[in-house]
């Protein structure tokens, strides 16, 4: 009972002080446009009533600028609350440290929509004369009529608990709206969607059934698609599906297929493919959990590999790393990707042309073709971070800056991400090429060889990237020590000349009664001469000794 009179009392205080700064902004406001202005959704409903006028437009704009300013006055209420509440002993609430534009807009709409809801109601409740202003409620009070105050309490405690409720959300608004931009306002129904936003870590598996289908990552498509290529040494048939049922015909022809599945999200997909293919329940939850390390799995039926595909964020200039599944079956190879787009394009071509021996092999030669691209695609960020590395050398060398170190540290981050993988794939394919299963020829175990040595190459090359960037970051901090100390060697310089000729200075401002050599006409001269003497000397023997 105490926990929710502490409560209580503390809504009441952070709904009051909310209250009160954001009446203070709105008089403002209201001082500044000379427009009556309600704090709420309804500035905006007329601003578009009134669109082809001109207050239309300001009034828009002030509920933008107003739904950013509530969420301001909220989030600092929030965070600062531990100087506001009475009742200590309330339980912390999560506010994200930094937050963007459409996530404040989002958090003050809702506030300011929840607000005209509650204007509503009051006004219905109370009478239509009721004025609940400090100077109103002192009279009232003063006439023993208390219901403006009582009206006031209740809306304080209930603004306390909308301001607290929709804060409390914002590390959620956050994720959602993390990736938008103003222009992608139109997508927000489509992402606010609970099974869209939602990612989920290894974390959330503890205690689960084995073999649970649990999606584990971000969901970075809305739909499953589906790409179909079915090939032999004399034709080529390329398909693409929306449905699952569509890919599901290996069993009924003799050619080889490839089926690329874009989207792992979705367990009923991935329980589909598995029960057409036979698929171990364990091996369909792996599918479907993006977090996983390379591994390698054999049964008597297919061969089970988890890969990884490293690319470039456009956007955050990021290394990102996307998991590839593949399975290898007598006359089918699948693919389960996250996202459109890979390294595989130049196998497909072949594959439509005919060149090479790609249509005349088994599936498990396509399989190693998949694994030879996403081994080259990491020559391919190898050589992009060695040549920010090369760029990066000229400027410690020239002029480094603050952001110079973040850069060096993005590398070194790069490297870390790249070497955790590169490490795990090494043992997948040294493990395939020695498989003795028969889904595997002698002839594709000599391609697989090649494909080893590749990754010992990447490894090399990240090693000593990881080395040379390593050093970067010690040249940086000797090239800033460095330009530290040529700092202080000249302020030490300048500071050193200035003693002496401050002393004499300073001798000749003390005030004494009788300096004898005040009353001569030309001793100004020779203090000033004797200054400039010391300078010259001083600067003289700083050059000689190698200080200037």
């Amino acid at each position: 009972m105490q926990d929710k009179i502490g409560i209580i009392l503390n809504r009441l205080v952070y709904g009051f002080t909310f209250a009160v700064l954001y009446q203070i902004v709105i008089g403002i406001a209201t001082s500044l446009l000379s427009i009556p202005l309600t704090g709420n959704i309804q500035d905006l409903i007329s601003g578009f009533e009134n669109i082809e006028s001109e207050q239309g437009p300001i009034l828009v704009a002030w509920w933008i600028i107003s739904t950013i300013t509530i969420t301001s006055i909220s989030l600092i209420i929030i965070r600062y609350r531990k100087y506001l509440s009475p009742y200590k002993e309330e339980k912390n609430i999560e506010i994200p440290p930094k937050i963007t534009a459409l996530t404040a807009i989002i958090i003050g709409a809702i506030i300011s929509f929840l607000f005209f809801l509650l204007d509503l109601v009051i006004g219905i409740i109370t009478k239509s004369s009721s004025q609940t202003d400090v100077h109103a409620i002192y009279q009232s009070a003063m006439s023993g009529d208390f219901s403006p105050l009582f009206v006031s309490i209740v809306f304080s405690i209930l603004a306390g608990f909308v301001i607290v409720g929709i804060a409390g959300k914002t590390s959620k608004v956050k994720d959602i709206t993390k990736k938008m931009d103003f222009s992608d306002i139109s997508k927000i129904s489509k992402i606010i969607s609970k099974n869209y936003s939602e990612t989920k870590t290894t974390a959330d598996t503890i205690g689960l059934q084995p073999g649970e289908l649990i999606h584990v990552g971000e969901r970075k498509v809305e739909e499953v698609s589906y790409d179909l290529i079915e090939y032999n040494k004399d034709s080529v048939i390329t398909k693409q599906f929306d449905k699952t049922e569509d890919c599901l015909i290996t069993k009924e022809k003799n050619s080889n297929f490839w089926i690329n599945i874009t989207g792992v999200h979705d367990p009923i997909v991935i329980q589909r493919f598995g029960q057409y293919f036979d698929l171990h329940k364990l091996v369909q939850a792996d599918i479907m959990n993006t977090e996983l390390r390379p591994k390698f799995e054999v049964t008597e039926n297919y061969i089970f590999l988890v890969l990884k595909m490293p690319r470039f964020d456009k956007q955050s200039r990021e290394l990102v790393m996307e998991q590839v599944s593949l399975v290898l079956g007598k006359n089918y190879v699948l693919s389960f990707q996250e996202i459109p787009g890979d390294v595989f394009e130049k196998i497909r071509e072949r594959l439509r042309t005919g060149a090479g021996d790609v249509r005349r092999e088994r599936s498990d030669y396509l399989a190693y073709l998949l694994i030879d691209a996403l081994t080259d695609n990491f020559f391919a960020m190898v050589e992009a971070i060695g040549d920010s590395t090369e760029s990066l050398e000229k400027e410690l060398m020239e002029k480094p800056t603050p952001q110079t170190l973040q850069t060096i540290h993005s590398l070194k981050r790069q490297l870390i991400i790249l070497r955790k993988i590169i490490w795990p794939l090494r043992e997948v394919t040294d493990s395939f090429e020695r498989s003795t299963s028969k889904l595997v020829s002698s002839n594709t175990k000599t391609y697989l060889r090649d494909v080893y040595s590749h990754t010992i190459q990447v490894m090399d090359s990240v090693e000593s990237l990881r080395d040379v960037v390593g050093g970067m970051l010690d040249t940086y901090l000797s090239s800033v020590s460095n330009k530290m100390n040529e700092v202080m060697k000249t302020l030490t310089v300048i500071a050193s000349i200035f003693i002496p000729i401050t002393f004499i200075a300073g001798v000749y401002g003390t005030n004494f009664d009788y300096i004898p050599e005040l009353s001569w006409e030309g001793s100004y001269f020779v203090m000033i001469g004797t200054m400039l003497i010391i300078v010259i000397t001083m600067m003289m023997w700083f050059r000689k000794r190698g200080w200037m």
